[in-house]
């Protein structure tokens, strides 16, 4: 084996690392609470490596959430008629149950402004834009923040219901029904032409 491979996966084994513990510490004590040295001691590397892999504290919240790889379905490769049972589905994966590490970190974490700036952002991207696009009618882009808000709140729901929270095959046909509802244009409903 090269040295350039043994690096190769080297470096991806302490990323790896890092996330994990930078994940851990987050879902413990929030965005505003950790420091790059701590997530650098508890990952047992030298702070400059994380910043060279992550750039800033921001940077590695945000390459948590992706790590997740709970990120919403691709928009554009779903069937407009599919769009709310995909939508409903996604908000009742696994990778949303309230005791997940990176929902836990966001729980803790979503006050601190320039996380919400993050999120913000990331939703913008995967899920507003891309379902206001594939909306017709007038008010394309509030039919798909309504989506959005729903996924939050289904996620918010579980966390503060917890074992009196409706299962998650319980809810995935109720909330197609909300997501078809959000989504539906409320003139074509009514059969107007407004």
């Amino acid at each position: 084996m090269t040295t350039v491979e043994t690096r190769t996966r080297d470096r991806g084994a302490t990323e790896r690392r890092i996330l994990a513990e930078a994940t851990r510490l987050f879902a413990a004590d929030g965005y505003g609470q950790v420091g790059m040295r701590a997530v650098a001691a508890a990952a047992g590397v030298n702070v400059a490596l994380v910043h060279r892999y992550f750039g800033s504290k921001l940077g590695l919240f945000d390459a948590v959430l992706s790590a997740d790889g709970n990120e919403p379905p691709d928009l554009a490769a779903i069937p407009l008629a599919e769009l709310p049972r995909r939508l409903a589905e996604y908000a009742t994966s696994p990778g949303r149950d309230p005791g997940s590490p990176v929902l836990q970190a966001l729980n803790r974490s979503g006050v601190v402004p320039e996380v919400r700036d993050l999120l913000r952002e990331r939703w913008k991207r995967a899920l507003l834009v891309p379902l206001s696009r594939r909306l017709s009618g007038p008010h394309a882009q509030t039919r798909a923040a309504l989506c959005a808000m729903v996924i939050m709140g289904v996620g918010t729901g579980r966390m503060v219901l917890g074992e009196d929270a409706p299962a998650p095959a319980d809810l995935t046909d109720r909330l197609t029904d909300v997501f078809r509802a959000c989504i539906e244009c409320p003139e074509q409903a009514r059969g107007t032409d407004g």
